[in-house]
C-alpha cells in the first residue's frame, strides 16, 4: 500500500510512516470495540481506503487520516502533529476531533453541523473512517442502539459523498453487507 504512495517520494513514505508509528504508540492499549483487535488496525484500514479506492497520495492526508482520533483518543498532541507533520496535516485532525467532554448526542450533531463546509480532504477522511466503522459493529449492541448508529453513519455519509462517490459507494456495500 505505501508502494502506491511511493511516486510522491521516499521522504513522503517516511513520513506516512512515521504517522504510523506514532499511532501505533499513541493507541497501543486500545482495542476495537467490535473484535478486540488493536485499534491502529481501524487507522490502516482508513488510510488504505482512501489509498486504494480514493486514490489518495497526498501524505498530508494520509497523515491525518491515521492520526484522526489521536487528539481524542491518546496523549499525542497538537504540537506534536505540528512539528511532526505540518499545519496542513494538524487542521485536518483538528476538524476530524471529537470533544469527549460533550455527549455523544452533541458530538454527533457537532460532526453533522460541520461537514457541509468541510473541505473534501476532511469529508473523505471521514467517508473512509465512516466505512471502517461500518464493518466493525459490536455483536453486543441491541437493534435500537443497531438502528440509531445507521442513521447517524447515513447521515454522514451523504454528507460526504460529493468528496467520493467510490467511498460512499463502498460505504454502501458495507452497509448493506451488516445489516442483511
Amino acid at each position: 500500500m505505501l508502494g502506491k504512495v511511493e511516486k510522491c517520494g521516499q521522504s513522503d513514505i517516511k513520513l506516512v510512516s512515521t504517522a504510523l508509528m506514532l499511532a501505533a504508540k499513541g493507541h497501543a492499549e486500545q482495542q476495537r470495540k467490535s473484535d478486540n483487535s488493536p485499534y491502529i488496525n481501524h487507522l490502516i484500514e482508513v488510510m488504505s481506503l482512501l489509498v486504494e479506492l480514493a486514490h489518495e497520495t497526498a501524505p498530508s492526508v494520509l497523515c491525518a487520516a491515521i492520526l484522526h482520533d489521536s487528539l481524542e483518543d491518546t496523549n499525542i498532541t497538537q504540537s506534536t502533529i505540528l512539528s511532526e507533520f505540518g499545519v496542513e496535516t494538524l487542521e485536518m485532525v483538528k476538524a476530524l476531533t471529537d470533544d469527549k467532554s460533550l455527549s455523544l448526542e452533541i458530538r454527533r450533531q457537532h460532526i453533522l453541523d460541520k461537514l457541509p463546509t468541510a473541505s473534501d480532504n476532511i469529508r473523505r477522511i471521514k467517508l473512509a473512517d465512516v466505512c471502517s466503522n461500518a464493518s466493525a459493529i459490536p455483536v453486543t449492541w441491541d437493534e435500537q442502539r443497531l438502528t440509531d448508529y445507521f442513521l447517524w453513519l447515513d447521515q454522514v455519509a451523504a454528507l460526504c459523498r460529493e468528496s467520493s462517490e467510490v467511498l460512499y459507494q463502498e460505504y454502501l456495500v458495507r452497509r448493506t453487507n451488516f445489516t442483511s
